[in-house]
C-alpha cells in the first residue's frame, strides 16, 4: 500500500496491473539456470513494511539522527546567552623562604548578560596568609556593571546569536526531512524496481512457454507433412534467445534484491520477495494547487527562506558592530582585613571594613578600522544574494512541479498505449497461431508475432512501473512524502 499524495491532492496507488510473482521455473531446453545469491526461503515484503524497516534500520537515516543530538545541544546552548554563568577559582600553596609559611584563597565570582547588553559581574574573593607567627585573613566583595548605549546595547542586536541558533534548528530539521524523504523515495523506487524485475521474470518464463508450445506444434505439423523440418530450426532459435533472456531476468532480480537489502540494512542473502500487486492508476493533478504546496513543504525553499532571515539578523549585528562604544559602567567594592601575631602589628590589627564605589561613562571610537565596514559589507552582500537565490529557487520549484506534473500525465499515456499494444499483440498471435494450425500462416510470422508481445510485455510493465515513480517523484518535488506515508519524524 502507498499513502496519500499531496495532501488530498494525489492517491498513490501501490502500482501496475502486471503481477508480480517471483517464479524461477528450471528452463525447458537449457542449461541449469546459476545459483542466486539470495537463499533460505522466500520472505515476502510489503511496501509499507519495506519503508518501515528503512526508517527503523537505513545507517543513512541513523546518521542524520546521531547529528541532531549535537545539533539540537548547540540550540540549547545558544539559548542560555541570558543566563547566569559562574566561575570558582581555589588554591593553597606552602612557602619556606623567610621562615616558611602558607597562604590559601578562594575567588568565586557570577556573571550575566542582560537581554539589553548590560553585564554584571559579582565577585567575592578570600586570601588568607599564615606564618612567623602571624595569620591575616582578606576578604573583597565586588560589583561591576556595564550597559553599552551604542554598540552592543539594545534587545535586537543581543537577542540576534539566538534568533540565528532558533533559524539553524529549523533548517537542521528540514535538513532532517530532507534525508528521511529521499530515503523513503529510495526505497520506493528501489522495492518497484524489485516488482519490475520479478515481473520481467514471469513474462520471461511465458515467453518461453509460448516458444516450447510452439516447438510442440511445429513437430506435429512436420509429422503430418504440413511444415518443411527445417522450419522448426527458427523455433529452436527463438528458445535459445527465450533462455538468454531468462538467465538475464534472474540476474536482474538478483541485483534488485542486493539494492533493497542494502537501503533496508537487512542480511544480503534474504531471498527478499515484493508482494505487492503492480497496479497503476491515472490521478488527476492540479498544476496550481500542486506548485502552492511544494512552496509550503519543499524542504530546500524553506531553509533558503531561513537562509534570507539568518542574512537579515547577521546584518543587525554587523550594523551595530560599527557604532562607537559608549558605555555607562560602574563598580562597588567591599573590603575587610583581619590580622592576628604574638606582638600587635599597629593599632588597627583587625581593622574594620572599607566600601568605595565608582560611576561614570566609558566612550571607545574606532579610527582606521575598516574591518568593522567590512563586515557590515559582506552581511550586506550575504543577504542580497540569499535573496537573489531565494527568487532563483522559486522559479526552480515552479518549473520542477510543472515539469513533473507534465510527466505524470504523459506517463499515464504512455501506459495506455502499452496496454492497448499488448492486448493487440496477444490477439494478433493467438490469431497467427490458429491461422499457422490451419496452414495458413509461416511458422516466421508466429515467431515474429510472439517476439511482438513479449516486447509489448515488457513495454507495459515498464510504463506502469514508470508511472508510479513519476508519482512518487511528484510526490518528492511537493515536499510531501512524509505526509504521504504518515511519517512523523519524533524528533
Amino acid at each position: 500500500m502507498i499513502g496519500r499524495i499531496a495532501i488530498g491532492l494525489i492517491v498513490t496507488a501501490p502500482a501496475c496491473n502486471v503481477k508480480a510473482q517471483n517464479s524461477r521455473a528450471p528452463l525447458a531446453v537449457a542449461p541449469s539456470a546459476p545459483r542466486p545469491l539470495a537463499v533460505g526461503p522466500r520472505a515476502p515484503i510489503s511496501l509499507a513494511e519495506a519503508v518501515f524497516i528503512g526508517l527503523r534500520d537505513n545507517r543513512t537515516v541513523k546518521s542524520a539522527y546521531i547529528a541532531r543530538v549535537s545539533e539540537k545541544f548547540d540550540l540549547f546552548v545558544a539559548q542560555t546567552r541570558f543566563r547566569p554563568t559562574a566561575l570558582l577559582t581555589a588554591s593553597d600553596q606552602a612557602t619556606w623562604q623567610g621562615g616558611g609559611g602558607s597562604s590559601s584563597s578562594i575567588n568565586p565570582s557570577v556573571s550575566w548578560l542582560a537581554p539589553t547588553g548590560a553585564q554584571f559581574q559579582f565577585g567575592w574573593s578570600r586570601l588568607e596568609t599564615r606564618g612567623s607567627g602571624q595569620s591575616t585573613r582578606s576578604e573583597l566583595a565586588s560589583l561591576t556593571f556595564s550597559q553599552p548605549l551604542l554598540r552592543g546595547g539594545g534587545l535586537a542586536v543581543n537577542a540576534a546569536p539566538i534568533r540565528i541558533a532558533e533559524l539553524q534548528e529549523r533548517v537542521n530539521r528540514l535538513t532532517l526531512k530532507s534525508t528521511v524523504a529521499n530515503t523513503v523515495t529510495s526505497i520506493v523506487t528501489a522495492y518497484r524496481t524489485l516488482l519490475q524485475a520479478q515481473a520481467q521474470l514471469v513474462i520471461a518464463q511465458q515467453s518461453l512457454d509460448r516458444s516450447n508450445v510452439q516447438l510442440e506444434t511445429n513437430q506435429a505439423l512436420i509429422d503430418a507433412g504440413r511444415m518443411a523440418a527445417a522450419e522448426i530450426i527458427q523455433t529452436k532459435a527463438d528458445i535459445a534467445d527465450q533462455q538468454v533472456a531468462l538467465l538475464q531476468a534472474e540476474q536482474q532480480l538478483d541485483s534488485a534484491q542486493l539494492a533493497l537489502l542494502a537501503l533496508l540494512a537487512m542480511d544480503l542473502h534474504t531471498n527478499i520477495v515484493a508482494a505487492d500487486p503492480i497496479k497503476a492508476e491515472h490521478l488527476s493533478v492540479d498544476v496550481d494547487q500542486a506548485i502552492a504546496i511544494a512552496l509550503d513543504n519543499r524542504p530546500d525553499y524553506l531553509s533558503q527562506r531561513l537562509a534570507v532571515e539568518q542574512a537579515r539578523q547577521n546584518l543587525i549585528v554587523a550594523r551595530n558592530a560599527r557604532l562607537w562604544n559608549l558605555s555607562v559602567v560602574g563598580d562597588v567594592q567591599h573590603q575587610t582585613q583581619h590580622g592576628s601575631a604574638s606582638v600587635a602589628v599597629n593599632s588597627t590589627t583587625g581593622g574594620g571594613p572599607s566600601t568605595t564605589g565608582a560611576i561614570g561613562l566609558q566612550l571607545s571610537i574606532p579610527l582606521g578600522d575598516y574591518t568593522l565596514q567590512q563586515g557590515e559589507v559582506q552581511a550586506t552582500t550575504t543577504l542580497r544574494t540569499a535573496e537573489l537565490q531565494l527568487e532563483d529557487l522559486h522559479e526552480q520549484v515552479e518549473a520542477q512541479v510543472r515539469d513533473a506534473v507534465q510527466g505524470v500525465e504523459l506517463s499515464w499515456r504512455q501506459v495506455e498505449a502499452a496496454r492497448r499494444a499488448r492486448d493487440l499483440a496477444a490477439e494478433t498471435l493467438a490469431m497467427e497461431q490458429e491461422k499457422l494450425k490451419a496452414g495458413r500462416a509461416s511458422n516466421f510470422e508466429v515467431l515474429s508475432f510472439e517476439a511482438n508481445l513479449r516486447t509489448a510485455d515488457s513495454q507495459a510493465l515498464s510504463a506502469s512501473i514508470g508511472y508510479l515513480n513519476a508519482l512518487t517523484g511528484l510526490d518528492q518535488q511537493l515536499g510531501a512524502t512524509l505526509d504521504t506515508w504518515k511519517i512523523d519524524l519524533n524528533d
